[in-house]
């Protein structure tokens, strides 16, 4: 069948010039809609052969295998019980697929349209076990009955009337979207998917949270809940920051972390979260890990991740005892933080290229920073499931796992498994 392609993340614009007589001429992503065969794609086979690995986005660490996503395609099956030589074996096919989240044997996972549960208690034999369809966006046909399956982009240069439709919107997002008849399909109706990462040992740059009985999904700007008892079904969808990055559930509340707050949602109903309060901060990306009294939230400022480059480079610590007013207590300035993982007593903050960085978590609100490695690259962290004294780290080159002894905090490095 054909090779469709999605529309990808934020794209850059470049105004060129101003001209005199009422247009402006602009460089911009034009977006031309590609239609196919919605139920084709939902009738796929799960289970296929391994394919290469060309763009990995989130994983998820059992005992004995790995899971690495591949950017609108499914996931990557690693068996991983030689650490030291971890091996790619199959994968599991899910178009569209951006996010994944592990719990329990199941895993949960959007495609495009649909939201899907899928039962990997053998991994080598996942089954679909419920599909909720068209969850996410109302689907969108063509003339010809074909329905909207993303874009193909082209970076052009036009005229435009100064105060156009097309104008304004190039300037907001640099892109236009356009339907079969060429006709301009505003932002809002896009179906815009998902960026982030999953969680299974939970990590914290997430976007799917499984919690009191129900799903958690964050877009761009809504947070979309699912009862999980009897197949998924949709709850409630609620418009939050458009600018929400991460997801964390725990004891009857949810925090959402985006690049201008920390909002902290009520879970009493777990079927319909309501917002208790929000904490605003200088515009930075935005990870969110809870502990007990406290969250713990990392600001990073990195122009070139589209992040604010005049934000702020720090993990705080926030009070949530009263969840009607979180109040920061304590701020740790750091280089460029990333996802963050609670071990113990011990919190692990990736600094991407920068390091890796621990501290002692003892006392949740004063932390005292023990040591830090400026040759792990880390983004992510996460421990082994059931070996505590097994990190993982996500770098630019894939996953690297290694055995630490928190007397020492030596570390030695295990088996790769490169992208």
């Amino acid at each position: 069948m054909k090779k469709f392609l999605l529309l990808l993340a934020t794209p850059l614009f470049v105004i060129s010039c101003i001209k005199t007589k009422g247009e402006i001429t602009l460089s911009y992503n034009k977006a031309k809609a590609i239609y196919g065969d919605l139920d084709s794609l939902r009738s796929l086979p799960l289970l296929i052969p391994m394919q290469p690995v060309e763009q990995p986005k989130s994983y998820f660490v059992s005992d004995d295998y790995v899971l690495v996503g591949e950017l609108n395609k499914g996931i990557h099956i690693y068996d991983n019980l030689d650490m030291q030589n971890p091996q790619r074996v199959s994968f599991i096919q899910i178009p569209y697929n951006k996010e994944f989240y592990v719990k329990d044997n199941f895993l949960y996972a959007e495609s495009l349209y649909d939201f899907i549960k899928i039962d990997i208690s053998d991994v080598y034999n996942p089954v679909l076990v419920s599909r909720a369809e068209n969850v996410f966006w109302t689907v969108q046909e063509n003339d010809q009955g074909e329905q909207l399956l993303g874009f193909e982009r082209e970076y052009v240069t036009a005229q435009f009337e100064v105060n156009s439709p097309e104008a304004k919107e190039i300037k907001r997002s640099g892109t236009l979207y356009y339907d079969y008849m060429e006709n301009l399909i505003p932002e809002s109706e896009v179906p815009i998917t998902f960026t982030g990462s999953d969680d299974g040992v939970k990590g914290t740059m997430n976007r799917i949270a499984v919690e009191f009985g129900h799903v958690y999904v964050i877009s761009t700007d809504k947070l979309y809940t699912f009862s999980n008892s009897f197949g998924l079904q949709k709850t409630s969808e609620i418009n939050i920051n458009s600018d929400t990055e991460t997801i964390y559930a725990t004891n009857n509340r949810i925090y959402l972390g985006s690049t201008t707050a920390l909002t902290l949602y009520s879970a009493s109903n777990p079927s319909n979260p309501w917002e208790v309060s929000e904490l605003q901060h200088t515009e930075s990306c935005d990870p969110v890990l809870p502990n007990g009294n406290v969250v713990y939230y990392t600001l990073r400022a990195l122009e070139d991740e589209g992040c604010n480059s005049l934000g702020e480079n720090t993990l705080n610590v926030v009070d949530v005892t009263n969840q009607n007013e979180m109040v920061v207590i304590n701020s740790f300035q750091l280089d460029s933080p990333y996802g963050m993982a609670l071990i113990g007593n011990n919190l692990l903050v990736g600094e991407g290229a920068n390091g890796l960085t621990i501290f002692n978590a003892n006392n949740q609100q004063n932390l005292t920073q023990l040591q830090n490695y400026p040759n792990i690259e880390a983004f992510d962290v996460r421990s082994h499931p059931t070996d505590m004294n097994i990190i993982l780290v996500t770098n630019s080159n894939g996953i690297k796992q290694y055995e630490i002894n928190w007397t020492t905090l030596q570390i030695n490095p295990l088996g790769d498994i490169h992208y």
